[in-house]
């Protein structure tokens, strides 16, 4: 048997078995029957990550290591970088924690196919198509630099090392099958970042293949060899290739990135900084070599490291082979298809992509959210009030609204404002809601306060749909306020103005990457569309509550993910503006804080809303407003239920009762290295617009310690059950 044969057969057999041990793993594993399974089964049923770490150092730090020492080799570490990102990636599709979304998995299994088809492919071709033939120079310097002890040292130089930089840079491909997201546009970059990667490091590789070759033919012939290579891709960076390599781990990270685990850039970082020093270590290489080096060091001063740029034509003319026209315009064109690509694509952040500035607890420990409902803005100082004394009437209007506003802003200074609906008067009464709207909004903008606003039922009813509306909105400065959650293309969503806030732990905090308190903004809608309900209010539709459960299990994964994972859920609180019909069962003071001076004035239908935060478990506040006069909370299930109480002068209120907004604070706790951690706590206090500003009905909405009271459900202990 020949050495390329043997070879070969020791390449395909040496991986099996870690893959027979999974594929007999998968075999027995059962979601139904955790109990009979082996505790090596059900450790590897709830240790995805670590498995993969163990089977890679067993069989491919141990094994291959001695099948090394044994051939005096180190050459298949080579083959199977690979093919590990393959074997990976379809791992974590395949394991029994996997959740993702299927059509990206697809999309990045494909990728790391062709990813890896090609990678194999430049492999073979640069070693002649066979299997063994030499092992990589590097490993052969490290051979001579330590002699006798290198049998051991290349146990962790080799391999150990190997095994952080995959398993570091498969990082992305873990997450990818771990968090089950909506496909959105930073799916599409992220692809083209990564296949860009793969076209780019294709045409060098083979540029430098066919240019190795020329080079090797004029050697038989006994003709001077070319000192360098400086036409098509390398006319423009010294190593395209390996920017090209590079790109495509980047691509896997901005996937990641937009899966909220931005962590998962540290595999790629650190591969980054390992091929720059190997970089250096091949220019070095590049000098030593009599019959190129000058043309090199030529080449180094006019043409730039990894990214492609233009020379001079003074400069290329040092070049001793300079490339054709026709080369040099085709390499012009890739050089600025690539450039403008990778500036897409890396330099700007997702965070960037929802047009949103990140919100988090400020140095105190402390987020606070003012919540101004029902200001039914009109024409500013020409706007007539309603329910004032006869004495402020003449004196009264929108501007009174815009300056309770400004006034709560300068005693509360919150970290967010929520204008929850009817914030323009519509009723036919607008013809310009935008000029309304920049009015209503001015007081958050002035400030300079993130702000998001959500419709009401009467938003509509001047010159704009809701539609048309929201995307206004989201065009205003300082708002964070969005039309609809991405993905709502491709899986729709009624309504408009539904989209979450992911509020994230401090400066200095452990739990800085990580959303602790999650905020719903849901679109109530305004009226009922359907044959037989005459003049009723809209409710919650199906698609929305789907959408809040499928967002809220997707931060509560992330929220219990590494690093710093979490025991609990971190707490959420949801604003919509028509209160769900659950607001109806109080009716006596001893059941509120706060009064009801006015009937509950909800949907005719229950869409389950409250139901599935009761399921949750998360939301621990349901705020709403379009009932004026009440500015009640009440606890039900565990859901506290709360009123704003109307804020502008323009809508309906009750002579003598003074316009309110409602502020909620939420608190961290101090953890017991002195950092801060979850949310402690969440309080409530509303705001008045009379001579005090006054500052009433503080209460606990929420702490860590709050339990609800036990469930004494009947069973029978007598009869066994299944």
């Amino acid at each position: 048997m020949n050495r390329n044969l043997r070879n070969a057969i020791i390449a395909f057999l040496a991986p099996l078995p870690s893959i027979v041990f999974y594929l007999s793993f998968l075999r027995s594993y059962s979601p139904t029957s955790d109990p009979e399974l082996s505790h090596i089964h059900s450790w590897c049923s709830n240790h995805p990550l670590l498995l993969a770490n163990l089977l890679f150092f067993l069989n491919v730090n141990f094994l291959f290591w001695v099948i090394g020492l044994l051939q005096s080799s180190h050459w298949m570490i080579d083959v199977y970088w690979t093919v590990i990102p393959v074997m990976l990636v379809h791992y974590f599709a395949s394991h029994p924690l996997g959740e993702y979304n299927k059509w990206r998995s697809m999309v990045v299994v494909i990728l790391t196919w062709v990813w890896s088809v090609r990678l194999t492919h430049n492999y073979f071709r640069r070693e002649n198509w066979e299997w063994g033939a030499r092992e990589d120079w590097r490993f052969n310097d490290l051979r001579k630099q330590y002699g006798k002890h290198w049998w051991w040292l290349s146990f962790f130089s080799v391999y150990v090392s190997q095994q952080i930089f995959l398993i570091g840079i498969c990082l992305p491909l873990y997450t990818i099958h771990s968090v089950d997201a909506p496909l959105n546009i930073w799916d599409f970059v992220s692809s083209a970042i990564c296949l860009t990667g793969i076209v780019m490091a294709y045409f060098a590789d083979t540029q430098l293949h066919e240019f190795v070759t020329q080079n090797q033919k004029l050697k038989e012939q006994g003709k001077p060899k070319i000192p360098n290579l400086d036409t098509g891709l390398w006319y423009y960076s010294r190593h395209p290739n390996y920017l090209g390599e590079q790109l495509w781990w980047w691509g896997l990270v901005v996937f990641a990135w937009n899966l909220g685990q931005g962590w998962t850039l540290i595999g790629a970082l650190v591969n980054t900084l390992c091929l720059v020093y190997v970089t250096i270590l091949v220019e070095r290489r590049m000098v030593k070599q009599e019959y190129r080096a000058e043309a090199y060091r030529a080449y180094q001063k006019t043409t730039s490291v990894w990214i492609p740029w233009f020379k001079s034509q003074v400069a290329a003319a040092v070049i001793t082979y300079s490339p054709n026209k026709n080369k040099h315009t085709m390499g012009k064109i890739l050089a600025l298809f690539y450039v403008s690509l990778i500036c897409l694509g890396l330099s700007v952040s997702p965070v960037d992509a929802y047009g949103r500035r990140q919100l988090r607890f400020n140095s105190n420990g402390r987020f606070k959210i003012l919540q101004v409902s029902d200001m039914h803005y009109g024409f500013g100082k020409e706007t007539q009030c309603s329910n004032v004394t006869p004495e402020e009437l003449p004196y009264c209007s929108d501007l009174n609204t815009t300056s309770f506003i400004q006034r709560t802003i300068a005693s509360e200074k919150p970290d967010l404002i929520v204008f929850s609906g009817d914030n323009v008067n519509g009723m036919c009464e607008s013809g310009d809601a935008a000029k309304t709207m920049n009015m209503a909004f001015a007081p958050a903008i002035e400030a300079k306060i993130p702000w998001v606003a959500i419709l009401g039922n009467h938003d509509q009813e001047s010159d704009m749909t809701r539609e048309t509306m929201m995307k206004h909105i989201v065009k205003m400065p300082y708002t964070l306020s969005e039309v609809n959650p991405f993905g709502s293309g491709i899986f729709p969503i009624d309504g408009f103005g539904n989209y979450n806030l992911q509020i994230e732990g401090p400066f200095g905090s452990p739990l800085f990457f990580k959303s602790l308190l999650n905020v719903y903004m849901l679109d109530g809608g305004d009226y009922v569309k359907l044959d037989g309900f005459a003049f009723n209010y809209d409710w919650v539709k199906s698609s929305q509550v789907n959408w809040y459960e499928h967002a809220s299990k997707w931060l509560e994964m992330e929220y219990k993910r590494w690093p710093f994972p979490q025991k609990s859920t971190a707490p959420g609180l949801v604003y919509v503006h028509i209160p769900v019909p659950e607001f109806k069962r109080f009716t006596e003071p001893r059941q509120m804080t706060g009064v009801r001076q006015e009937q509950t004035c909800s949907a005719p239908i229950n869409s389950g809303l409250f139901t599935k935060l009761v399921e949750r478990g998360e939301v621990k506040g349901i705020f709403s407003g379009h009932d004026h006069v009440n500015d009640f909370c009440a606890t039900l299930n565990g859901v506290n239920l709360c009123y704003a109480g109307g804020s502008g002068y323009h809508g309906y209120g009750k002579t003598g009762w003074a316009r309110r907004v409602r502020v909620v604070e939420a608190q961290l706790e101090k953890t017991k290295y002195g950092r801060w951690g979850a949310v402690d706590k969440i309080t409530t206090w509303k705001r008045l617009d009379d001579k005090n500003h006054s500052l009433i009905d503080t209460q606990l909405l929420w702490s860590k310690n709050t339990t609800l009271d036990t469930n004494y459900r009947f069973k029978c202990n007598k009869i066994k059950q299944h």
